[in-house]
């Protein structure tokens, strides 16, 4: 199966057969050649890639994503990019369908799980900020403060040197940093993931 895009951003060849998915952007001119070559399965195009089934790992099809994920290898990963939501669809059911010995599910995630991510980072930075604005009061009233060893590239050696620009200047970092948190929580919770995800059993 082969399919073809014109649209800017999108794959301009996605296809599947003998076991292998196949991507490429070829040039062009060389467009009609590289289909040509592929629908008579003579030889396989080398602007396109490929990902043999004995390599991939499993595929996933996230709402909201304009591609569709590809896991292969130990830890790579290649983006079928298809802006078309329908298009998108049509190739995840296909390769649902048509890849052998795999199994395949949704994962809806729950708010919580959603926001797990951006929720400790608000923790981490707030920690951060309280432990900083001690060190910046400190040094406001006189205390002097060094690392142990003088590694200033320590977390120690960071919340100083933040410390040293003053009380002030550290809320408003600080403040920018958990607002950015805070956002993406938000985001991430208000629309919690669902993600379609074929898994090649092994």
């Amino acid at each position: 199966m082969i399919w073809t895009s014109t649209t800017k951003g999108d794959d301009k060849i996605i296809a599947y057969f003998n076991h292998t998915i196949y991507k490429g952007n070829p040039k062009e001119a060389d467009l009609k050649t590289v289909m040509t070559e592929l629908e008579n399965q003579k030889s396989i195009p080398s602007s396109l890639m490929s990902i043999p089934l004995s390599y991939l790992r499993e595929v996933n099809l996230e709402d909201g994503k304009n591609y569709i994920e590809v896991l292969f290898g130990s830890e790579s990963t290649e983006h079928l990019k298809i802006n078309e939501e329908k298009r998108r669809k049509e190739i995840f059911d296909f390769l649902k369908t048509n890849i052998p010995k795999s199994t395949n599910y949704v994962d809806h995630y729950s708010k919580m799980r959603a926001g797990k991510k951006p929720l400790i980072a608000m923790f981490f930075i707030s920690a951060l900020f309280l432990w900083t604005f001690y060190i910046a009061r400190g040094i406001e009233s006189g205390n002097q403060y060094e690392v142990v060893g003088g590694h200033y590239n320590s977390m120690a050696g960071i919340v100083i040197a933040l410390a040293s620009f003053g009380t002030i200047k550290v809320m408003l970092i600080f403040s920018s940093f958990l607002l950015i948190s805070l956002l993406g929580f938000i985001q991430k919770t208000r629309n919690p993931k669902v993600i379609s995800t074929i898994k090649i059993i092994r």
